[in-house]
């Protein structure tokens, strides 16, 4: 992936910069970041005028990102201000200011333009087709609606934390009189938002710092296993004890939360109360969480221009696939093993009784199994589990990620441990794990000499055994042996014996 390109989001509250490498159409990776809070929208009043020391940091900070790409070899950027410059009375001085100082096109989105782009990073991203996506920022909030994966319509309010905070924050820890007269503004806010509510099929999807925020602090206090908020679901309950706990602390106190960055500190309290109003008012009991947003948006549209629409076909197996390129995976020998790993569950089904889910997961472990090689080979099968623990796969949930994690560390041998994650997990995840990982290790086994000299399987279930007749195109004494040697968690997971034999 040589080609690189930036994308760069000024915010009311936060400006960023990330940097994607890439090769159109193909696959992607996120390679930089960088993020600085510039408070834009800070002492903004009636009058829309951005002031000048806000202005100032602002600057600096995308004079600073313009050097970074310059420097780094970044051939395009694409720049972008949402709420705080598109409301400014003086937005035409500070865009003068900005192309004198670094030559950057910065295009100021419309509240429609904003929303459809943290939409289009959220479908992109997750496992949803319908249902809404709130996108808070400091200066505003957008409320976007899809059906079937696509854009329908948007609401968008001057409802953001900074804004909020600025006007109804006045006392540490908040006063009754300042907190109610915060819940009663977001209420108002958002009144005249009538088509936004819960259904069976519709899901919440919540992004931004804030939502990322608020979810870290509920993983610190659930002690949650994975490290990743992309894909988290935040339930209405946590989120109304963690706005009751950040209502009674000070900003020194909220400072030294778990989960909480210092920088949002002050205006946490003003996020939490817009999206536990929104939630409240559409009658949403839980909130999947969002790792991209607007910045991925304007990417992914930059990604798949050459599409009728910036919707990847096949979500997840386009993200499996573009895990496996990030890490040069050997695609004969990864499709290998996929082929002889689906063909052993699809003989044995008698046996295990499992369906299109499970085949699907145990065929996309068997892309990735080998990543961790780019680590190291010894221990691979445990870098491998880690590179996909950390990877926020697109259209997962947490529960597919870490069974895709363990069977990729079951791949050459141990058993499988899933203490570690038994708040994600279900309680038959242990069972099924062990039986699609012996699936995916004697079909690992059986492409020891990465040849893919074994052509075909042929399952005989027996009473008390099972013998499996590999039919070659050469030599695979090597591989019969090894592969005899790898059952043990076979008959752990089966009950049964296993014989592999080759047919001459």
């Amino acid at each position: 992936m040589q080609d690189r390109i930036g994308i760069i989001d000024l915010g009311s509250n936060t400006t960023r910069l990330i940097v994607m490498a890439y090769q159109l159409n193909s696959c992607f990776k996120l390679v930089d970041e960088v993020s600085e809070v510039v408070r834009l929208a800070e002492g903004v009043g009636e009058d829309q005028m951005l002031q000048e020391q806000p202005m100032h940091r602002a600057i600096e900070a995308l004079k600073l990102f313009n050097t970074f790409c310059r420097a780094t070899n970044v051939e395009g950027i694409i720049a972008a201000g949402t709420s705080a410059l598109r409301e400014a009375a003086n937005q035409a001085q500070f865009l003068d200011m900005l192309k004198r100082e670094t030559n950057l096109d910065l295009r100021v989105l419309s509240a429609e333009a904003e929303a459809y782009y943290s939409y289009l990073g959220a479908v992109n991203s997750l496992p949803v087709t319908d249902g809404f996506v709130i996108d808070t920022g400091g200066g505003s909030t957008q409320v976007s609606a899809m059906r079937d994966r696509q854009f329908i319509h948007s609401f968008s309010q001057q409802a953001g934390v900074v804004r909020f905070t600025n006007r109804y924050v006045q006392s540490d820890p908040i006063s009754k009189r300042d907190f109610r007269a915060l819940e009663q503004a977001a209420t108002e806010a958002f009144a005249g938002l009538d088509w936004f509510r819960a259904t069976e099929e519709r899901q919440l999807v919540g992004l931004g710092g804030t939502a990322r925020n608020l979810a870290r602090i509920d993983q610190k206090r659930r002690n949650y296993p994975l490290g990743i908020t992309h894909g988290y679901t935040l339930t209405f309950a946590a989120l109304d004890d963690i706005v009751s706990n950040l209502r009674a602390s000070t900003q020194r106190e909220r400072e030294a939360i778990p989960g909480l960055s210092r920088d949002r500190a002050d205006v946490i309290l003003a996020g939490g109360v817009i999206l536990l109003r929104l939630m409240r008012q559409g009658n949403f009991d839980k909130m999947l969480i969002s790792g991209q947003g607007l910045r991925e948006g304007l990417f992914y549209e930059f990604f798949l221009k050459e599409q009728p629409h910036p919707l990847f076909e096949d979500l997840r197996s386009f993200s499996v696939r573009n895990l496996a390129q990030t890490y040069n995976y050997e695609v004969s020998h990864a499709e290998k093993v996929q082929e002889l790993s689906l063909s052993l569950f699809d003989q044995l089904w008698p046996l295990h009784g499992y369906g299109a889910w499970e085949r699907e997961l145990l065929g996309y472990a068997a892309l990735i199994h080998d990543i961790g090689m780019q680590v190291g080979y010894y221990d691979h099968h445990k870098h491998s589990a880690y590179l996909v623990l950390n990877a926020a796969l697109q259209g997962f949930n947490h529960r597919e990620v870490v069974i895709l994690a363990l069977l990729a560390r079951t791949h050459r041998k141990g058993d499988i441990d899933t203490k570690p994650y038994s708040s994600i997990l279900e309680f038959d995840d242990e069972e099924r794990l062990m039986r699609l990982g012996a699936l995916l290790r004697i079909a690992e086994y059986l492409e020891r000499s990465r040849s893919q000299v074994v052509e075909s399987l042929h399952v005989e279930i027996g009473e008390d055994s099972i013998k499996v007749h590999v039919q070659a195109a050469g030599d695979v004494t090597v591989e019969v042996w090894d592969a005899n040697r790898r059952t043990r968690l076979f008959k752990k997971a089966y009950g049964k014996d296993i014989e592999i034999v080759h047919d001459a």
